[in-house]
């Protein structure tokens, strides 16, 4: 089955199920004033009128404006009714609503499908494309299963690139196979399209057989994509305000709000609790809420009527990236209160609809009313604490399980006495922590929503945590600290050994030894080097405290200097100079800091690696830059919350935390970041030793695998190998090219390629583990089998650079390709190229494995060619690509003899090929010219059963226009086409008669006076050559007339633009 009767058609059906009414080429067609354009006009005015109840005059000015309009984002704003325009009548600007929000069956919605648009030359066809109120709002993309919902992402990805103007309304796009299907927001990189794998819609029965229906129930239903359109699209800006990236919510960020919604609107339970693992969009999830909660478009109730909303946090860090989200997201108007004052002040306003952020702190009770003589008193001033009308306020705490059980959450709930409380944690609520569950949690309930460590893992939010252990003789385990006490410390005096012990400090004080930090820093450059710097990665290093912060910095400087010097040859000053730009300590050098007392001498220490704020800010934005040679931030506390890097892999942990404080420093690097395979935890300290322990205080169900041991890889690579080899016949596996034909079909290697992506990751995972050794011959074969099979089996170039791999095994297998001789094997050669024809007549390849190796490499190469013409000039090369296409169909059903034959078929098609690449030079017409006439001809081929005659050429010759008869230089006229024509005209003398109006198209398209500087980018200037070929066709009585300049335009953007 094709992909157009297996995913397309059945994907029209089933949103003709959902409510949508199936659009046809020509309703479509007849509504665009061309083919650049993507409005549907009629349907788009009647819908403004019929909403907006203006005038038609009114609607069709709206329709001009957003005609022209090319943002996304500026489409964004219009299409949620932040639009206003003067219309007669009123005295005042009316607001302009594209979409119905309240009544969704008072909008249009269609569906069509092979929808064309043309940019800059390029014409694309979109499989189905979704209009509401003839606005282009979703763009979807059908492939075969065997060709994978891949290939459709990177489809749409090119159409966003190449035409522009279909998604400038839209709103987000969907890939689908029919078995799977993903979708993304427009722009989005292709690790940021996402199954939806649960309903989230209530009542709606998920049990259905396909993916896509799934899919397009949960996402295309016309109030869901309402709701997703209104509320779940933000579009955040990076620090500069310059940087723009377009986000949609996944399944469990719409669910979690809509349950809140939901709570809000009920009324009986005025709290919620909802814990969504870090790294998953927890901060995403709250800008979510508060858009829905604020504007809560197509929904009527007293309760969501203009709530104020306050988001707490109990960081100033978190307090400012929460606070930055909501303003990058574009949420009108968020106040950040920067102190106790401001924030009274913003609460105790009396106007609704407030959106205000701030740290728990500042709602510290520092009130003298409250400090009265008298108990009476400081009751009366707390009840005074209440905001006007409490019952209008939506509190949002981040971290809910922390500061909430004390004072600063009694002064929360006393200045929100009626207010809906919703809690939000990063990591689950401790088994014994009821306080949380009281505050936030409904009776009985738990969690209002719950998206944990396992479920971010299999849907692709997060990266899984590995952690593995090195140096344990250095570790600080309770077993051996006692020991070790004595051991290195054992030259002090009994007084200050007593003095050591009697603080408590002999754990920190042995992990800041010298000697343990030298070799901890060796180790990590060594381990970095090997594992985590040649993908591209970055690391945190966690110390104990800010002294230990100081000492890593100086070992890890003195390590990378003393690399420097040995293996790159620099001098000691520039080698010093290089290694410091390699880690910045992130750290404060308050002496006060955690209580403690440093010595003069210490704090110099400490002092000589502080850094400003804004040397901090700078060294976390180097950090995040993944071309920035900055690898390396230390810290003992800072950015182990709330810190988003998603290029860290690693983190180098030399203290011991535990709890809270562990999951969340280990979701540093559980960041999704290209082909990121986890995060991993390298443990200097021993807390992996007795992991378990460390997270008791969790439900074992709840942190199960909040970090998984690295050396369960290798029982994964030894299972994946297995896997992968079974489908390699024995006998064959010394010969990729034997190999990859055993394996008999192309849906086999579809599933190898599936099993040898699993081995290939796990090998590159482990890399330079000595663990891989002994797979490694086996690893090249499956490395070069999949090349080889691109062109054995799907006949298509390979990709022989593995640019899609780990940099850490990419030189392996290009190197593997170079000597094994599959690189020249896999080489497709241009017509041009003397060596493509070798394959035809090479004395030498008589063993039937050559002949079939020639044919298979033909196969590709003549695709690869026929395509890149295809893109020249459609009409031109249209039959070819049916010509190759039939061959391939009769190779596949064997009917064919041998390679022989399937090579001397191969060598007609690509002679003719040649044939027709040169048919312009016994013409007599310019290249260019001969382009256009070769589409003229097709006017001609259509009646050839109709009109035989004896001049046409022979089969396997290619239609190039006669040399007699040919207009003389500068004749501008040329005997029309009826007359040709006429009974007893034979083809020749027809075509003769297009040759000279081609000629005429080319010059009016060479035409400085006509065809202007940069014509191609002026739509005016194209409208009117489009109108004067269209004049040239009438005059010449020319079949078809309707659809060739649009064709002929196509080509003369090509071949004829000018800058």
């Amino acid at each position: 089955m094709s992909e157009e009767s297996a995913v397309e058609l059945p994907g029209l059906r089933f949103l003709e199920s959902l409510g949508y009414t199936e659009l046809s080429a020509a309703e479509v067609n007849a509504q665009r004033e061309s083919l650049e354009r993507v409005l549907l006009k009629d349907t788009l005015v009647d819908a403004l009128v019929r909403i907006n109840a203006i005038g038609r005059a009114t609607a069709l000015s709206v329709y001009n404006e957003l005609a022209g309009l090319g943002d996304n984002e500026a489409w964004f704003k219009r299409l949620r009714g932040q639009y206003s325009k003067m219309v007669p009548g009123e005295s005042t600007s009316k607001t302009i609503r594209l979409l119905d929000f309240e009544r969704p069956q008072n909008n249009t919605w269609g569906v069509t499908r092979q929808f064309y648009v043309r940019a800059s030359g390029r014409v694309i066809e979109a499989d189905l494309v979704v209009f509401v109120n003839g606005i282009p709002l979703v763009v979807i993309e059908a492939k075969d299963i065997t060709v994978g919902v891949g290939k459709g992402i990177a489809q749409i990805r090119r159409y966003e690139q190449d035409v522009e103007a279909l998604f400038a309304p839209n709103a987000f796009n969907i890939a689908t196979t029919g078995a799977t299907l993903r979708y993304g927001a427009t722009g989005a990189s292709s690790q940021y399209w996402f199954d939806w794998p649960e309903s989230t819609i209530p009542g709606e029965p998920f049990a259905r057989t396909q993916a896509m229906e799934r899919g397009f129930t949960e996402l295309l239903t016309p109030a869901r994509l309402l709701d997703l359109i209104a509320h779940f699209i933000v579009f955040e800006r990076d620090a500069t305000g310059q940087k723009v990236v377009k986000k949609i919510c996944r399944y469990q960020q719409l669910r979690a709000v809509n349950k809140m919604v939901a709570r809000v609107i009920e009324g009986k339970h005025r709290k919620g609790l909802i814990w969504h693992t870090q790294g998953s969009g927890k901060s995403l999830t709250m800008v979510f809420a508060t858009l829905k909660l604020k504007f809560h478009r197509g929904i009527e109730h007293p309760q969501l009527k203009n709530p104020n909303i306050l988001v707490i946090t109990d960081r100033n860090d978190l307090d400012a990236q929460i606070s930055s989200t909501f303003a990058a997201c574009g949420l009108p108007n968020p106040r950040h209160a920067r102190s106790s004052a401001e924030l009274r002040a913003l609460i105790d306003q009396k106007s609704p609809g407030r959106v205000i952020t701030s740290t728990i702190f500042k709602l510290d009770g520092d009130d003298p009313r409250l400090q009265g003589a008298t108990l009476k008193a400081r009751q009366d001033a707390a009840a005074r604490l209440a905001a006007p009308d409490s019952s209008n306020w939506i509190v949002l705490v981040d971290e809910c399980h922390r500061t909430q059980e004390a004072l600063l959450g009694a002064y929360l709930r006393a200045t929100f006495p009626e207010a809906f409380f919703f809690g939000f944690t990063g990591t689950p609520v401790k088994k014994n922590d009821k306080d949380t569950y009281a505050n936030f949690g409904a009776p009985g309930e738990g969690y209002l929503d719950k998206y944990g460590i396992d479920e971010a893992v299999r849907d692709g939010a997060t990266v899984e945590v590995r952690y593995t252990a090195r140096l344990p003789e250095w570790h600080l385990d309770d077993a051996a600290l006692d020991a070790a006490f004595e051991q290195d410390f054992a030259h002090e005096d009994d007084a200050t050994r007593r003095r050591l012990k009697e603080r408590g400090a002999q754990r920190s004080d042995l992990a800041r030894l010298p000697a343990r930090i030298a070799q901890i820093a060796a180790d990590i450059w060594q381990h970095f080097r090997a594992h985590i710097h040649p993908d591209g990665y970055k690391a945190q290093i966690v110390t104990v405290d800010r002294r230990a912060v100081a000492e890593h910095k100086k070992a890890l400087d003195a390590v990378i200097a003393a690399w420097y010097v040995a293996e790159q040859g620099l001098s000691e000053s520039e080698a010093r100079l290089r290694a410091t730009g390699h880690s910045a300590a992130i750290y404060s050098a308050n002496a006060n800091d955690r209580g403690e007392v440093l010595e003069d001498d210490e704090m110099k220490k400490v002092l000589r690696f502080q850094l400003s704020a804004a040397e901090q800010a700078d060294a976390i934005k180097r950090f995040r830059d993944p071309d920035d040679p900055l690898s390396f931030l230390i810290v003992c506390d800072k950015l182990l919350t709330g810190f988003d890097a998603p290029v860290e892999q690693a983190m180098y942990l030399d203290k011991p935390l535990r709890d809270h404080n562990l999951l969340q420093a280990i979701t540093r690097t559980n960041r999704r970041y290209g082909d990121k395979p986890y995060g991993l935890i390298v443990d200097y300290f021993g807390v992996s030793k007795n992991l378990q322990d460390a997270l008791s205080a969790y439900r074992a169900d709840d942190v199960k695998n909040a970090m998984r041991p690295e050396s369960g890889l290798h029982d994964e690579l030894r299972d994946a190998h297995r896997e992968v080899m079974a489908m390699i016949d024995p006998a064959m596996r010394s010969n990729a090219l034997h190999a990859v034909r055993a394996l008999g079909s192309l849906d086999r290697y579809y599933d190898f390629c599936q099993r040898a992506k699993t081995f290939i990751a796990l090998y590159a995972a482990l890399m330079p583990d000595p663990v891989v050794i002994p797979y490694a011959p086996d690893f090249k074969l499956v490395g070069a089998m999949i090349p080889v099979g691109k062109i054995e089996w799907e006949h298509e170039e390979p990709d022989l650079d593995f640019a899609h791999y780990s940099a850490k095994i990419r030189q392996m297998l290009a190197n593997h390709v170079e000597v094994t001789g599959i690189r020249q094997l896999c080489t497709l050669r241009p017509l041009s190229d003397p060596r493509f024809w070798t394959d035809f007549n090479d004395p030498d390849a008589e063993d039937s494995r050559d002949l079939h190796t020639a044919a298979v490499r033909k196969t590709a190469e003549l695709k690869k060619i026929i395509a890149e013409k295809l893109a020249e000039n459609a009409e031109r090369y249209a039959s070819f690509s049916e010509r190759l296409k039939e061959l391939i169909a009769q190779f596949q059903l064997g009917l064919f003899d041998d390679d022989a034959d399937k090579l001397d078929a191969l060598e007609s098609v690509a002679r003719d090929l040649q044939a027709e690449d040169a048919a312009h030079q016994s013409s007599r017409l310019s290249e260019r010219a001969f382009g256009i006439w070769s589409i003229l001809k097709t006017t001609v081929a259509d009646d050839a059963d109709a009109h035989p005659d004896d001049a046409s050429p022979t089969e396997g010759q290619a239609d190039a226009p006669p040399t007699e008869g040919h207009p003389t230089e500068g004749q501008t006229e040329s005997t029309s086409y009826a007359e040709a024509y006429a009974d007893g005209t034979t083809h020749a003398q027809r075509l003769t008669a297009l040759e000279a109006l081609a000629e005429d198209i080319a010059a009016l398209y060479q035409s400085d006076e006509l065809a202007t500087i940069r014509w191609q980018e002026k739509g005016s200037v194209r409208h009117e050559l489009r109108k004067r070929v269209r004049h040239m066709l009438l005059r010449h009585d020319v079949p078809r007339w309707e659809e060739l300049p649009e064709k002929i335009e196509t080509f003369a953007l090509k071949h004829f633009a000018k800058s």
